[in-house]
């Protein structure tokens, strides 16, 4: 009689199995039929047995019901995400190529949501989702890390997309006003040599300098300076900072022993050039200009000196040669603004007009050598440019653009002017 006790107990527990695994097949019906509420019923009823809660095939097939519905509902796609991940927790001898196979589809269709929610469609009146665009990023990186990164290590391709996405996220939580969220992601992504960019740097900058942390910006500053060295921002951030922190004849000394030590490091000049510049002509935090300091003229000749002897030491870097042309157009600039404050009609004030007029010229034709230099540099190349001399080589665009028309070279002008809306 125990026997047969046992048996039927047996046969209970196989009927219940057959019976979930029956909600498995029915689920992939309705979702072949289009019956999607009947077939999610089915699915989360069968994986939510204990039966079949442990059953690869079963949250396999909800992985594919959610990333269905996601089609109409982008939301579902999550959890098709953890459908999909939770195979690999109850079955890690899982057919490899079909998870991945979906796992990286997934990669594709929550990276492409993320852009977009990051973006927003201003064709459509959308406004940048933040949050959406944080979960989707984040649905990115989880993949990239299932066992610690090991299950996709070999995958080249995806350690470039979660590199970005690891940017992404942290530009977003940066924009949602989620500062540790944001800081947590920023420091991630400039430890990867595939997320990071000066961009990563300067926003940490940003962050550290609202939470009053000079230590951390100081060392923020330093890895930045060592590996963007010419990048025009963190030079500023770097100005910026001494500055706020009354240390600026510190890092002035620091790089005056520099260039000493190496006079012939072309680098060593052109940044001693963008600090005496930056000191002359002086920005505040949102990049519009201060009063200039007494000694401006002095800081100005050192700088025209430190850029000469930079492009002595290298004259094929095309950042060195536009920063001393942008160096006399800034004054001509600044000339300009003193002949619209000439407001009479008096032979005073015509003859004080045309003395500017000359100085201003004599300013823009200093300039226009180094601006041509700049785009001999860059304009064969216009089409291949990394993002920086991209800015540079546009940069260089408008400025020759203006001096032209200045100096009445309408036909040079319009040149430039149609490279600029190419």
């Amino acid at each position: 009689m125990k026997k047969a006790v046992l048996f039927l107990s047996v046969f209970a527990v196989s009927t219940g199995t057959f019976a979930q695994k029956s909600k498995v097949y029915s689920a992939k019906e309705y979702m072949e039929d289009g019956d999607m509420k009947k077939a999610i019923s089915s699915i989360n009823e069968a994986v939510a047995s204990d039966a079949t809660k442990a059953d690869g095939d079963a949250w396999f097939t909800r992985g594919q019901i959610y990333e269905k519905l996601a089609e109409t509902d982008p939301t579902a796609l999550d959890e098709s995400t953890k459908s999909y991940l939770k195979v690999l927790e109850v079955k890690p001898g899982y057919d490899k190529n079909a998870i991945d196979n979906k796992l990286i589809r997934i990669v594709y269709k929550s990276y492409n949501a993320g852009v977009g929610a990051y973006a927003g469609d201003a064709d459509k009146g959308t406004k940048p989702d933040y949050e959406a665009a944080i979960k989707a990023f984040d649905q990115v990186i989880s993949i990239r890390e299932i066992n610690g990164g090991k299950h996709f290590a070999d995958n080249k391709k995806l350690d470039t997309i979660a590199g970005q996405a690891l940017k992404f996220q942290a530009f977003s939580a940066y924009n949602a006003q989620k500062t540790d969220l944001a800081l947590a992601s920023l420091n991630k992504a400039k430890a990867s040599p595939i997320a990071r960019d000066p961009y990563i740097f300067s926003t940490l900058v940003d962050l550290y300098t609202e939470k009053k942390d000079d230590a951390a910006v100081e060392k923020i500053l330093t890895e930045a300076k060592a590996l963007y060295p010419s990048n025009a921002e963190i030079s500023r951030q770097e100005m910026n900072y001494y500055s706020r922190a009354g240390k600026t004849e510190i890092l002035v000394q620091k790089m005056e022993e520099a260039v000493k030590t190496d006079p012939n490091n072309s680098l060593l000049q052109y940044n001693l050039g963008v600090l005496y510049g930056s000191l002359a002509n002086p920005l505040d935090d949102k990049g519009n200009p201060k009063e200039k300091p007494k000694n401006s003229k002095d800081l100005e000749a050192k700088a025209e000196m430190a850029y000469k002897l930079a492009i002595d030491a290298d004259p094929n870097k095309a950042e060195y040669v536009y920063n001393l042309g942008a160096l006399y157009f800034n004054n001509a600039a600044d000339i300009t603004n003193k002949m619209n404050d000439i407001t009479g009609t008096t032979d005073a004030d015509n003859k004080k007009y045309d003395a500017l007029k000359a100085l201003r010229l004599a300013e823009f034709t200093k300039g226009l050598e180094y601006f041509q230099k700049s785009y001999n540099l860059l304009s064969p190349k216009a089409t291949k440019l990394n993002a920086e001399d991209a800015s540079t080589y546009r940069n260089t665009l408008v400025a020759l653009k203006t001096i032209y028309y200045a100096l009445g070279q309408n036909e040079k002008g319009d040149e430039m002017n149609k490279k600029l809306a190419e």
